[in-house]
Order: structure tokens, then sequence, then C-alpha cells
């Protein structure tokens, strides 16, 4: 049973911190792009996109290496 919780905490502590790092990625990249017009808005989210998955590849590949069981 306790591996179960462990399981869904490690789980629900993972998409709070993509979340998190969602959020915190699109202000960053809003003040990084400061866009003033439509295409502005659109570079930004281009550029939101990408480096939020990058970011979403290293958050998820450390608790890969953390919690694989290996």
């Amino acid at each position: 049973m306790s591996d179960n919780f462990n399981a869904g905490a490690a789980t629900m502590l993972l998409w709070i911190l993509a979340v998190a790092m969602s959020i915190g990625v699109g202000v960053l990249t809003w003040n990084w792009i400061e866009p003033e017009s439509f295409w502005g808005f659109i570079g930004f989210l281009f550029l939101w996109g990408i480096v939020s998955k990058i970011g979403h590849l290293i958050v998820f590949g450390v608790f890969a290496s953390l919690f694989s069981g290996n």
C-alpha cells in the first residue's frame, strides 16, 4: 500500500512541478519578448512552447532517473 501512495505522491509532485514550470517559463518568456504586436505575441507563444518543452524534458528526465526503481 505504501508503494502505491509513494508513486501517487511522486506523480502529483511531478504534475505540480510541470504546471509551475510552465507558468514560470511563460512569465519569463513574456518579460523577455515583451510582445507589442500580433506577431510579437505569436513569437512569444512559439518561444514559450519550445522553452516549456525543453523544461518538461529536463524535469521528467530527472524524475525518471530518480524514481526508475533500478
